[in-house]
């Protein structure tokens, strides 16, 4: 894999311009592409096909494909790994494998969003540390991959960048629930408090619509967090919440 701290595209650089030199990217996904093509489109938000219209591919055709890859070779190293567990289990576990937080964060650490074509308003807001667009964008090069390289390259590529998320869910450090604990906590040896989540701030396109939801416990905010769904949106407050409240306990 080589040096996995992604550095990215110089801020000076034009992102958008026709040429664009992909090797350092390439080498932290550890593949070289014979069809850099595939690996451009991965790489195009729609908005900025939309703005370049005609003949720009944008990367939600990919995403769908790589997204079902990326289900795939997640089950089968559960179902391989965990053979005594049920499918409630594996498919908790692979949730929180695949589930966009996990993909943004990996997205972060290769320097993905520098090297994101998005259109102008997608650019100036933001577009390029967006949660969203960086899952979407990591689904959608396992798919570059895979139809450049086949299965087996798409399978490494996955298995090895998702390795540490990979055996943090498989070692159980990671929680299903945050909701859940949150109330455990809140009843605590009988010392019992008011949990309440509330959502206080939507924004986005009506597809691509983001929440804040603000854990308020006995009345006072505790936590924020951000979602694409308010469930999301609260379960993310839950864990920034559920952790502020533990180091105070401990």
């Amino acid at each position: 894999m080589g040096n996995r701290g992604g550095r990215g595209l110089n801020k000076s650089e034009d992102i958008n311009r026709k040429v664009i030199d992909y090797s350092s990217l390439e080498e932290l996904l550890g593949y070289r592409f014979s069809n850099k093509g595939l690996l451009e489109t991965a790489l195009t938000h729609t908005t900025y096909a939309y703005e370049h219209r005609p003949g720009v591919e944008h990367n939600e055709r990919l995403e769908f494909v790589g997204d079902g890859i990326l289900d795939f070779v997640i089950a089968d190293v559960l179902y391989n790994r965990k053979s005594k567990r049920d499918e409630g289990y594996l498919s908790k576990t692979r949730a929180l494998i695949v589930c966009e937080t996990t993909l943004a964060a990996e997205a972060r650490i290769l320097g993905i969003g520098d090297y994101l074509r998005l259109g102008k308003g997608e650019a100036g807001t933001s577009g390029r540390d967006k949660a969203s667009n960086l899952a979407n964008a990591m689904e959608a090069i396992f798919a570059a991959v895979y139809l450049d390289g086949g299965f087996s390259a798409a399978q490494e590529v996955i298995l090895t960048l998702l390795h540490d998320s990979i055996e943090t869910a498989l070692s159980g450090k990671v929680i299903f629930d945050y909701k859940s604990k949150i109330l455990e906590l809140a009843q605590l040896k009988g010392d019992t408090h008011q949990i309440e989540f509330l959502i206080v701030e939507e924004s986005g396109p009506v597809h691509d619509r983001s929440y804040t939801a603000a854990l308020m416990l006995d009345d006072r905010e505790l936590s924020r967090g951000v979602g694409q769904s308010k469930k999301l949106a609260e379960q993310a407050a839950a864990k920034a919440g559920y952790r502020e409240w533990t180091n105070r306990l401990s």
